[in-house]
């Protein structure tokens, strides 16, 4: 978080930060997303790992997004004070 606190100095170098972090968290739903697909090439996983790992990948992908879409009105607030 300290990287985040030296941005809020400046919300436009915050705006890039918070589209990475949806963009991370697209790429990690298309992973969920083809997940079933991959997970049979994956040896020795079971069902309930696949179930596991499967989920996760949708976890991460949710706190992603969520963490990008307040970094994002963080820094519109922020743009929007100053102005």
């Amino acid at each position: 978080m300290m990287i985040l606190g030296k941005l809020e100095i400046s919300p436009e170098k915050t705006i890039p930060v918070a589209m990475a972090l949806i963009v991370a968290g697209l790429s990690m739903i298309v992973i969920g997303v083809v997940w079933p697909r991959i997970a049979p090439t994956v040896p020795l996983a079971g069902t309930d790992w696949n179930d596991f790992f499967h989920g996760v990948t949708f976890g991460i992908a949710i706190v992603l997004e969520i963490a990008g879409v307040v970094v994002a009105s963080t820094a519109a607030a922020a743009k929007k004070r100053k102005a």
